[in-house]
């Protein structure tokens, strides 16, 4: 029997908290939650991501995706890799990574991964089963946008109810490939200072100044859950 997700999902280390609530079915996959996540925090589905379930870890397979992001992804994470830097002479404070070390670095540790049980076509019910059951999801592993996300409340299907729906939220996502959180503080600072010399650079031409980070708009983000094209100019309630 299908059941009912209220999930909460936050963005770590940005305040105000920037987050929306919002309702799933519990029978979809891991690659249908991670699109819904994209719409209602209005990420631009450019980059790798990964769930992170205890000691469980879902992300697409590398095709169709960044290469470049996966293999930083497994790099960065693996103990291999670890064992390397330990074994460097970090006396001068930095070292010098040799592409052919690391393309061999990458062959073993494609070598020694385990083969994972649970992917992204795995049904969000074999792992996601109760009321304050907590796990991360991130996107983009070179800005590397971490988010919380918990199980609020567990409950039936409203017939009446159309899922997935975004029901509250506060705030809206920053740019894609803004730099990460310090990169995205430095873009707000700048977007309060029309006198800044790189204001027309970053926000006139890349960012626009028309970005609010404060708007959210729950029907709007609804809209486009559904296939619709969200309908008139939204503007912020002062």
């Amino acid at each position: 029997m299908t059941r009912i997700l209220q999930l909460k999902i936050s963005l770590n280390e940005i305040r105000p908290e920037i987050w929306r609530r919002f309702l799933v079915e519990d029978s979809i996959t891991f690659e249908k939650l991670h699109n819904i996540i994209q719409t209602v925090m209005d990420w631009d589905n450019y980059h790798l991501y990964e769930f992170r379930i205890n000691d469980k870890r879902i992300t697409p397979e590398e095709e169709g995706f960044n290469l470049a992001e996966a293999s930083f992804r497994d790099l960065h994470s693996s103990p291999e890799f670890i064992e390397f830097l330990q074994k460097q002479d970090m006396s001068k404070g930095h070292i010098s990574l040799d592409p052919d070390k690391m393309n061999e670095l990458m062959d073993k540790i494609k070598k020694n991964k385990p083969k994972e049980n649970f992917n992204t076509n795995t049904k969000i019910s074999q792992l996601l089963k109760s009321e304050r059951q907590k796990f991360d999801y991130v996107y983009d592993f070179g800005d590397c946008w971490e988010h919380s996300v918990v199980i609020e409340k567990v409950m039936d299907k409203d017939p009446t109810l159309k899922y997935p729906v975004c029901i509250d939220g506060k705030r809206a996502c920053p740019p894609e490939d803004c730099g990460s959180v310090d990169g995205y503080y430095n873009l707000m600072k700048i977007r309060k200072n029309k006198k800044h010399p790189d204001y027309k650079s970053l926000i006139v031409e890349w960012l626009g100044e028309n970005y609010d980070p404060e708007l959210f708009v729950v029907d709007w983000i609804n809209a486009r859950l559904h296939g619709k094209k969200p309908q008139g100019i939204w503007v912020r309630k002062k």
